[in-house]
């Protein structure tokens, strides 16, 4: 947002209404990436929990297979 926009809003709907639109815009923004980090953040611990479930039933199978040749 440019400095004239800014002074044109103010005019014409008054400083606090233009700082709340502000305010507005900077929250929404600085949450958005806030999201988008954690959204990456828990696709990455879902992965890692398959991952870790794929090791759990592999070492199980394994066991299993142990047992029954003993």
């Amino acid at each position: 947002m440019q400095v004239a926009d800014m002074v044109t809003l103010v005019t014409n709907v008054g400083f606090p209404v233009t700082l709340s639109f502000i305010l507005i815009k900077y929250l929404l923004q600085t949450m958005g990436e806030k999201l988008d980090k954690m959204d990456d953040t828990i696709h990455l611990l879902s992965q890692q929990v398959k991952s870790l479930e794929a090791h759990a039933d592999a070492a199980k199978a394994a066991d299993h297979a142990d047992t029954k040749t003993k």
